[in-house]
């Protein structure tokens, strides 16, 4: 019993932190054009703003902060539409079109 209230338990909490995780991200998805112009203006400026910085004077929490917000705009600039397929996944590819033909 004691297993499976543990096991209920972990599946909860892993549900609410992919949730929390999302939450925080704001997502280009459902933006119109306009919309995605200003963003990117937007992030322009922040970049701008990021580069003209002194790091030297910032401490390393608040560098590691800065990168992570790069690493998120970068993840917000990048075009959906574009489909990454790995090194493995192509040669199987390969692999079975020269099976099957």
């Amino acid at each position: 019993m004691y297993m499976k209230i543990k096991i209920y338990f972990l599946a909860f909490m892993m549900m609410f932190a992919g949730l929390t995780s999302k939450a925080a991200y704001v997502s280009t998805k459902n933006m119109t054009y306009e919309q995605k112009v200003v963003r990117a203006q937007e992030i322009k400026q922040r970049v701008a703003e990021i580069k003209a910085m002194d790091m030297s004077t910032l401490s390393t929490t608040e560098r590691k902060d800065l990168r992570h917000e790069l690493r998120d705009m970068r993840k917000d600039m990048r075009d959906p539409t574009v489909v990454y397929i790995s090194g493995g996944a192509l040669l199987l590819i390969i692999i079975l079109l020269i099976l099957l033909l």
